[in-house]
């Protein structure tokens, strides 16, 4: 019989001086009471001989599964006496002793826990790149990591702009905790690449900056924001349907290729990749007082673009590290108005020094505290594999010398062929490389107005560029035709201070019939219009964010035959916003 089926004590007392009980069921229940005794007496010598083993054990380093159950049960319960894991015990794990003091408490714009850095690995993925990437950094060996980026990677607002951002305190931190070597034995550096572009599409266009880096180890590929300001597709070969018209589409498309192209780059290894998923645009969370939620409430994904890098990760098993993953949600678990109100630590407002999407200096160093985190878990999960014939990731097939790669998800035949693998070799006019001035100035065979230089606070966004409210002036490039005969031009479109320009191509220098049409005013205010054989290039929009435009001309040049590009600017217009009236050219090529 169970112990537990057995009656009380204190019942079997009651049911021996009970009369009506026979004495044969007497006798029987106190065999029971006596047998409830010498049980008893056992388990507590057990208890005590078991105390004792558990005493010895501890002073030679051993402890009971019991034992550790219950210790850890003191310290859970010891552990939520006390206040949340401290920013410190992070910073003590993984910032080196000479980068602590820029992670004081006071820098900090709230308690960023493990639990939160924990949910900043959305995306796994294959990790056999970033193992290999590892290794080197184990081997003192030092390598080149490239930031794919647009404002928020370049610190724009963050007091302080690069020295403030994300990507120096990750540089800083790679040359402390993982110091290289030169060839010599010198102590060497990590060193950073950056490009002039700033969303998918423009690193599309602009791809020779990235591809003409003789070593790289990391590329680091942050486009949360900025590719939701891409609203044309003019590179597409084929009719997309209607879902090819919306951001969307856009963006996983410029995505996917460039997702290709660098996973079959040699750096001459197989490049390590990993999608940064830094922030989110604030003011589409907005209360109206902010924002527009009917307006923004109305779209898919209310313009964040973190579930199409989801998406895209995942079928390409790219690893993502992310803050806007758990740090959106926990701004605005209590409604719009409590993520935009100060007394919140963790609100948006807090984190972003304007209504858009940039991060103060305090947000640079959480989105810091996730990269360094994530790649030392990473870290952590190679260093767990001891034996050297042990495969500890599933086997990358892109990484191979001749690697593979799935098939395209929203490229068709003649766009992988193109943009891919490079079937048709483009040439690239870049006015947004400050390295590019000499190669570009052979195709100038006139200029009026047009100038080279960076207009931006950080002075490291150049264009070329023409500002003058009375207009009229032009510039003339000479251009030799591609495989296809495309024409493509790249420019800034902004909500302020910009105007609109005119475009063609024909056989003279100077631009012949069409050039007095620079003198006339034009009051659309956007879209594409081509008249008389002229095209308009609008640089304003009604969105508060300048963004790089991309358009495709539908002027031909042969392929092989020589043409002359005309741009001019056009006189300011009074319905457009601020007093100046600029255009900011950033490339053409030609396909």
């Amino acid at each position: 019989m169970h112990l537990r089926s057995l009656p009380t004590m204190r019942n079997m007392g009651k049911l021996i001086e009970n009369e009506e009980v026979s004495k044969v069921a007497r006798i029987i229940l106190v065999l029971q009471m006596l047998m409830c005794i010498v049980v008893g007496m056992m388990i507590e010598y057990m208890g005590g001989a078991m105390s004792k083993l558990s005493s010895l054990g501890s002073s030679i380093g051993f402890e009971s599964s019991h034992q550790k159950k219950s210790n850890m049960s003191v310290q859970m319960l010891h552990a939520f006496d006390q206040p949340s894991v401290s920013k410190r015990n992070i910073i003590e794990e993984i910032v080196p002793d000479s980068l602590k003091p820029q992670c004081d408490l006071e820098f900090l714009q709230f308690n960023v826990t493990k639990s939160m850095l924990k949910k900043s690995r959305p995306v796994i993925g294959n990790s056999q790149r970033l193992h290999i990437f590892l290794k080197k950094l184990h081997s003192k060996q030092c390598t080149s990591v490239l930031f794919m980026g647009g404002s928020v990677t370049a610190g724009h607002n963050s007091r302080g702009r690069l020295n403030a951002s994300f990507p120096k305190f990750f540089m800083d931190w790679l040359n402390e905790r993982y110091p290289c070597e030169n060839a010599d034995r010198t102590r060497g550096s990590h060193l950073t690449k950056r490009t002039q572009q700033n969303n998918a599409q423009t690193h599309f266009v602009s791809w020779s900056q990235i591809s003409q880096i003789e070593t790289l180890d990391l590329v680091i590929m942050e486009f949360n924001v900025n590719d939701s300001f891409i609203d044309k597709m003019p590179h597409a070969m084929e009719d997309k349907g209607p879902e090819g018209s919306t951001k969307d589409y856009i963006s996983v498309w410029y995505n996917e290729i460039l997702l290709r192209r660098l996973l079959l780059m040699r750096k001459p290894d197989p490049v390590a990749i990993v999608t940064f998923n830094a922030d989110y645009i604030g003011r589409t969370w907005a209360p109206k007082s902010i924002g527009d939620p009917e307006k923004y409430r109305k779209t898919l994904f209310r313009r964040n673009q973190e579930p199409l890098k989801f998406w895209l990760s995942s079928l390409y098993e790219i690893p993502m590290f992310s803050a806007s993953v758990w740090m959106l949600p926990l701004a605005g678990k209590k409604g719009a108005d409590w993520q935009f109100n100060k007394t919140n630590p963790y609100s948006s407002i807090n984190f972003h020094a304007d209504r858009c999407c940039h991060p103060h200096r305090e947000g640079h160093l959480i989105l810091s505290l996730v990269l360094v985190y994530c790649l030392v878990q990473e870290e952590k999960n190679l260093l767990s594999f001891h034996r050297e014939d042990t495969l500890d990731v599933e086997q990358d097939f892109t990484a191979n010398p001749d690697p593979t790669l799935r098939d395209p998800i929203y490229l068709s035949e003649d766009e992988e062929a193109l943009y891919v693998r490079h079937d048709s070799n483009s040439k690239l006019i870049d006015f947004t490389d400050p390295s590019a001035e000499k190669e570009w100035n052979k195709h100038v065979v006139q200029n009026d107005g047009w100038t080279w230089f960076a207009d931006n606070r950080e002075k490291d966004k150049f264009g070329l560029i023409a500002n003058n409210v009375t207009g009229g002036q032009h510039i003339s490039l000479e251009v030799t035709g591609g495989k296809l005969g495309l024409v493509e031009l790249s420019y800034v479109i902004s909500y302020e201070n910009f105007g609109v320009a005119l475009s063609w191509v024909d056989d003279s220098r100077d631009g012949g019939t069409h050039r007095p049409k620079c003198k006339n005013e034009i009051w659309e205010r956007e879209g594409l219009i081509r008249l008389g054989g002229v095209e308009y290039l609008f640089g304003s929009w009604d969105e508060k964010a300048s963004v790089p435009m991309v358009t495709i001309l539908k002027n031909r040049v042969e392929e092989g035959g020589k043409g002359y590009l005309h741009i001019c600017l056009t006189p300011h217009s009074t319905h457009r916003q601020g007093n100046e009236n600029k255009f900011k050219l950033l490339g053409v090529r030609l396909y």
